[in-house]
């Protein structure tokens, strides 16, 4: 039942960004994983394409796939909040570098 969820997901998530596939190089396929106690909502920001990737929605302990640009070597370098607060009282994370299929926790 989970393989065929996070299949349904990848599937909707390559669909609804059929038109930025061309502006994705050299993909690297990575998971947010929630280790807040409840939902959160979180920004992502490519570093590697300039750009923001999409809001996130994640539930309580859920992990999801995302795909970013890499870096020619393979890895993706990224940055996160939680959406919806003013930059002073919720800066950025931390830039992450991630390699493929590896986890991040959003904190």
């Amino acid at each position: 039942m989970r393989i065929g969820l996070v299949q349904l997901l990848c599937c909707v998530s390559l669909l609804g960004c059929g038109s930025l596939d061309n502006t994705i190089s050299d993909p690297v396929q990575w998971w947010a994983v929630n280790s807040y106690g409840s939902s959160v909502t979180i920004e992502l920001y490519d570093n590697n394409c300039s750009r923001m990737l999409r809001d996130l929605r994640l539930r309580a302990n859920e992990e999801v796939m995302v795909i970013s640009c890499g870096d020619g070597q393979g890895r993706a370098d990224i940055r996160f909040r939680r959406e919806g607060y003013p930059s002073r009282s919720d800066p950025w994370g931390p830039d992450a570098i991630l390699t493929e299929n590896q986890r991040t926790f959003v904190r």
